[in-house]
């Protein structure tokens, strides 16, 4: 017993020593940003605009939108419905994974976590999907992979003080998949699930808020509670000493949380389809806040393990658990029990 609770304390120590390590890189990313000097005249504008609208219009896709003609394979490419100031970002990008059956299979979004940097794990698990009836998708995120800028760390201009480009990203990010989902439809598909770690799983659990077609949702130390990853989280301390320089405190970001935020938000599916995982030892997406999403979205799944916000023991957990759920979903293929050396997904997702 006393050799178990050892081990569990070098477990922790160590999970906290490299997520401290993540954290501080991340927040010396963010201080090389400085906000511009309209920043707080922009916030205000930012809040008076959306002070009586509905959330959903944020996510609404735009009157006029041509949508693209989807690949069978191979990389989609198109203009963001909501282009923001950097052009690179600009451009929407996913890779397709189809299965043997074609795309009237059901199909997986997956969506990486901030500053990830190698997408070899994912297209490992696309392939594992495959062989499981399943086919994949691969979003590149704002500012992430295909978008990210030259000269830029991945996601490096993802989430900052700068709230409101990042806020234009989350929209961008949810409204582009929106586009990629209903145009799946539009090809034979009847079943589509996302699963999303950290930065990605608050993508996707916006997505699941405000897209009818997603009826699958795989959560894994998603970033729900916006305010306290601002205003409270060790990733985030130059972020807010960046607001607070130009003298924005969290009484001045907290109306227009409504716009990001997962847990102000009800699901558009029930939520027996709906599994979350947290790490037991994560300060960023800790687990009593995805607990509390848990409660709120009553039925829905939740598991944690021992493992920071930075660790490989969540994805194939997440994979292995949604087969157990929804077994009839998983009916082609094996189990989704591999050896654990070959259970990494191959990239670091700091936050």
């Amino acid at each position: 017993m006393k050799s178990r609770t050892l081990l569990s304390r070098i477990d922790q120590t160590r999970a906290m020593a490299v997520d401290l390590v993540s954290f501080g890189f991340v927040n010396l990313l963010q201080a090389r940003h400085p906000l511009p000097a309209d920043f707080c005249a922009e916030w205000d504008r930012f809040t008076v605009e959306w002070a009586n609208r509905p959330v959903e219009e944020f996510y609404r896709l735009p009157d006029g939108f041509v949508p693209p003609e989807l690949p069978d394979r191979g990389r989609l490419l198109f203009r963001s419905p909501y282009p923001g100031e950097h052009e690179q970002n600009n451009q929407a990008a996913f890779d397709f994974f189809p299965c043997a059956q074609g795309w009237s299979a059901p199909t997986m979004l997956l969506a990486h976590g901030l500053m990830s940097v190698s997408d070899f794990g994912y297209k490992l698990w696309a392939r594992r999907l495959n062989a499981r009836g399943w086919n994949a998708v691969f979003v590149h995120l704002p500012y992430h992979y295909s978008r990210r800028l030259p000269w830029h760390f991945h996601g490096e201009l993802c989430v900052g003080s700068e709230l409101l480009r990042t806020a234009a990203g989350i929209r961008q990010a949810v409204v582009e998949c929106r586009i990629v989902l209903q145009q799946l439809r539009k090809k034979g598909g009847n079943l589509f699930g996302g699963w999303g770690t950290s930065y990605g799983g608050w993508i996707m659990a916006l997505l699941g808020c405000f897209e009818p077609l997603l009826q699958r949702l795989i959560l894994v130390e998603p970033i729900l509670h916006i305010d306290n990853a601002i205003w409270r989280a060790p990733s985030s301390v130059s972020l807010r000493a960046g607001l607070r320089r130009v003298g924005i405190g969290p009484e001045d970001t907290a109306m227009n949380m409504r716009l990001v935020c997962p847990v102000q938000q009800k699901p558009l599916m029930p939520g027996e389809h709906i599994l979350m995982l947290a790490g037991q030892y994560d300060q960023i997406a800790p687990p009593e806040e995805i607990q509390e999403l848990h409660r709120l979205w009553a039925g829905s799944h939740y598991a944690s393990f021992p493992q920071g916000h930075v660790g490989y023991t969540l994805m194939p957990e997440s994979f292995r658990m949604a087969q157990e759920l929804w077994a009839s979903d998983f009916a082609t293929g094996p189990s989704f029990t591999a050896p654990a050396s070959e259970l990494k997904p191959g990239t670091l997702d700091p936050a």
